[in-house]
């Protein structure tokens, strides 16, 4: 479908797709893409569109506002934007860029995620030629009339968010044994039964505190601490199902100083006391 939008230019396209009920209560789900080519007049400025907007820059730039933040992107780079709240975006001369909008079960939580992890709404990934190409297949299979099912397409906007998660290129998928994150994430699993304090791990990194959380979180999607506690919480579960060694005990076999501690972080993560965890069967 062609576009009409002011200032879209030639050979710009765009599609329009309403989610079923139950898309919309279950599933991840597109309400429009497209891919267009724009010049200075192209300018979309709303109040509250409903859903999450997400763009690659294939050429030229596009200025994006929300709140009171305005980033420009260039080409190469990724837009997510959140349209439930006030946002304008104009392109800066002649520009070329591919979108969809999104939503869809907890798009709000990728979404809050992404921002912190990339720290902005527009950004640099190593992914981006990812995100560019599931965007591309999207409107392809739109253009061809050959969109796969709610459930297919949920599947895919999902692989979407994950690669605007996950802050590695597919070459780095494999574990660097050497980096300070493998490093320290070995020395926790070596040492959780012991007391570790976030002075350690930065040392163990050769890092300061401040630069390490940051990057363990980048790297990881969760703080050195939270990973610790997984850690703790992972190995009572399994002297609980394996063993009859008292709660008070394994609770300090796992690092924790006092029983209390130790129940209240469970029950935090796994949603039951450590007692009732142990008499559920598996």
């Amino acid at each position: 479908m062609l576009a009409q939008e002011r200032g879209t230019c030639s050979g710009s396209d765009l599609y329009f797709l309403t989610p079923s009920e139950n898309a919309s209560r279950m599933l991840y789900y597109m309400t429009s893409c497209g891919y267009y080519f724009t010049n200075n007049d192209y300018r979309i400025q709303r109040e509250d569109y409903n859903n999450y907007l997400i763009f690659y820059i294939c050429k030229g730039r596009l200025s994006v506002s929300t709140g009171d933040v305005t980033m420009v992107a260039t080409a190469g780079q990724i837009g997510f934007i959140n349209c439930h709240i006030p946002h304008e975006y104009h392109t800066i001369g002649n520009t070329e860029f591919i979108w969809l909008h999104l939503d869809g079960t907890n798009t709000g939580q990728f979404y809050k995620h992404i921002m912190e992890r990339h720290n902005g709404f527009v950004f640099d990934t190593p992914r981006a030629e990812e995100v560019k190409s599931s965007i591309y297949e999207i409107v392809s299979a739109c253009r061809t009339e050959q969109l796969p099912n709610e459930a297919c397409l949920s599947y895919k906007l999902y692989y979407i968010l994950i690669s605007l998660l996950d802050n590695r290129s597919i070459e780095k998928d494999t574990v660097d044994s050497d980096s300070p994150v493998s490093l320290v994430t070995r020395f926790i699993k070596e040492h959780y039964n012991e007391k570790i304090s976030l002075t350690d791990m930065a040392r163990v990194a050769n890092m300061s505190k401040y630069h390490f959380s940051r990057l363990f979180k980048r790297e990881c999607g969760y703080s050195p601490h939270e990973f610790m506690m997984l850690i703790r919480i992972n190995c009572a579960k399994h002297l609980l199902k394996t063993t009859d060694i008292p709660v008070k005990v394994i609770a300090v076999k796992v690092g924790y100083q006092d029983v209390e501690t130790f129940t209240n972080a469970f029950c935090r993560r796994v949603g039951l006391s450590p007692s009732r965890f142990r008499k559920y069967p598996i």
